[in-house]
């Protein structure tokens, strides 16, 4: 199938700056940008969705050309910094912005969640993308169903090398590969017939990490890719002094942090796409059945910033 038929999501981050500080976006942002994203509708997009988790920004937009995406983001940005300016609101000095794109025919019912996550940093998802894709008793439709039994290929990179790791014969060689998440970070993880499965957007100092996935089907379900989020795991955090943080998935309402700008947070939406056209969200993490994660990251948190200069983590 030719590229230009294919229909294409792509999850753009970028963090603009917030009140107070990095505190959360600035509600006029968020207006700005939908309203700016909708006037390409029907051109250059087929649809668009503009969220924030905490002082990050982000778009998901669907659509079949490439080639004016990146100057579409950039001019929607420079009107936002145009705005912050206005309201003599705090902007860094640098922004930089990273994205993921999906490219696949899409699916009689063709679902996709996306993950937002606020001060981690940029080599978040390695663990979590092999429970999803890698681990039966995450995914236990990977033993049970043949349409997953096959495995997944995970595409990963390093500093100095691309690699390819074929589950599940290749399970041991790439979890020796991706325990440093620093070092080498999974970006594509695809079915053998390099059918998309999910992206990560690129490595950036100040962008924050976003995970873009389809779900259902030939892939793990909604509720298995939500399954490694259930447990507060430690991540590398940008936040002031505290290099590991439990990442706490939170609910759209609750996407900021205020113990030390944190502790990082991890927003989950979910749609599903008719023809190209964005029907949700839906507010995944936005569950009671997480509230004990959510407790026990809290409690982790606070136990690691009670050292104060101390650092548990060293």
């Amino acid at each position: 199938m030719r590229d230009s038929l294919l229909l294409k999501c792509t999850l753009v981050s970028s963090r603009p700056g917030g009140f107070p500080a990095g505190h959360r976006v600035h509600p006029g942002i968020l207006e700005l940008s939908a309203r700016l994203l909708k006037k390409e509708e029907g051109g250059i997009l087929i649809d668009s969705f503009v969220f924030r988790c905490g002082d990050t920004l982000g778009f998901l937009m669907t659509h079949r050309e490439e080639e004016e995406i990146d100057s579409l983001v950039q001019g929607v940005l420079e009107s936002c910094h145009e705005y912050l300016e206005k309201k003599n609101i705090f902007s860094p000095a640098k922004t930089s912005t990273v994205s993921c794109t999906l490219s696949f025919a899409e699916r009689r019912s063709e679902e996709i969640l996306l993950f937002l996550a606020d001060h981690p940093t940029a080599d978040l998802f390695n663990l979590h993308l092999y429970r999803i894709f890698g681990d039966p008793f995450s995914t236990t439709r990977l033993v049970t169903d043949d349409a997953l039994l096959e495995g997944f290929v995970f595409s990963t990179s390093s500093h100095d090398s691309k690699r390819s790791f074929s589950l599940p014969e290749d399970t041991y060689r790439l979890l020796a590969s991706i325990r440093r998440p620093e070092e080498t970070r999974v970006t594509i993880v695809s079915k053998r017939d390099g059918e998309h499965a999910a992206s990560v957007t690129g490595l950036s100092e100040t962008a924050a990490p976003a995970l873009l996935l389809r779900t259902g089907g030939i892939f793990p379900n909604y509720g298995e890719a939500v399954e490694p989020f259930a447990q507060p795991y430690m991540v590398r955090s940008s936040v002031g002094e505290r290099p590991m943080m439990p990442l706490i998935p939170v609910s759209l309402c609750d996407a900021q942090g205020s113990r030390s700008g944190g502790p990082p947070r991890v927003v989950c939406l979910a749609f599903t796409l008719a023809a190209g056209n964005l029907i949700g969200p839906a507010d995944i993490f936005d569950d009671p059945a997480l509230d004990p994660v959510r407790e026990d990251g809290s409690r982790i948190a606070g136990f690691s910033r009670a050292h104060g200069p101390f650092d548990p983590f060293l």
